[in-house]
């Protein structure tokens, strides 16, 4: 949709980009729109400087050949990291984090990671990125170095992690625990816990911060 005239907005529509469409991510420079596709492998990529050339796709057959997982809470998008010219994405139904090269938009890399990934999300200055998961396995939260490309740490903040929100500089993140009611801060450089704040349920996490940055 452009709104550069709000009374009169134009509205561009792409079909047949894939299966059942769900949900969607922009990158941190606002260049490309990455949309997930719940029916199939792949994601469906949208080249924001170069519109005209319609939607293509990447990633397909991640999963093929292989038996499939039951998807048991489907990965939210905004939760994607790019992290310096790599993009981490969670694979749908499996315990995978995908590593894709920005440039490209190639497969460049998979880490195993202990869960079906939800929320896979980049520190600030992509250091780390941090990854929870789908039930039976969402009482865990894993930490990836993105020099190693691999995880370095596992946590245990609590039953039912929904959401995990870093501070504006990375230099904390706040995670939902939602059964154990309460929200727990951890330290990203030592790993430790800094505080747990009572909280009756707590789902998403949402920093004002977010309301100056592209590609939520």
């Amino acid at each position: 949709m452009d709104l550069a005239d709000p009374r009169h907005p134009a509205l561009t529509k792409y079909r047949d980009v894939g299966r059942q469409p769900y949900d969607g991510l922009v990158t941190p420079d606002g260049r490309y729109y990455l949309a997930g596709l719940f029916g199939e492998d792949g994601i469906a990529l949208l080249d924001l400087w170069r519109p005209e050339q319609g939607v293509r796709r990447i990633l397909g057959g991640y999963g093929k050949g292989e038996e499939k997982l039951p998807v048991y809470k489907m990965p939210h998008l905004r939760g994607w990291a790019i992290a310096g010219r790599h993009a981490y994405l969670p694979a749908v139904g499996r315990h995978e984090v995908l590593v894709a090269d920005t440039a490209t938009w190639e497969e460049v890399g998979r880490i195993p990671v202990q869960g079906q990934p939800v929320f896979v999300m980049a520190r600030p200055d992509g250091r780390q990125v941090w990854v929870n998961f789908a039930f039976p396995d969402n009482g865990a939260v894993q930490v990836i170095d993105t020099l190693a490309q691999a995880v370095v740490k596992t946590l245990a903040p609590g039953k039912a992690v929904l959401h995990l929100e870093f501070t504006p500089r990375g230099e904390a993140v706040w995670l939902s625990a939602r059964d154990d009611n309460r929200v727990v801060v951890y330290d990203t450089a030592s790993l430790a816990v800094l505080a747990e704040l009572p909280a009756e349920s707590p789902s998403g996490i949402f920093f004002a911060a977010r309301a100056g940055r592209i590609g939520l």
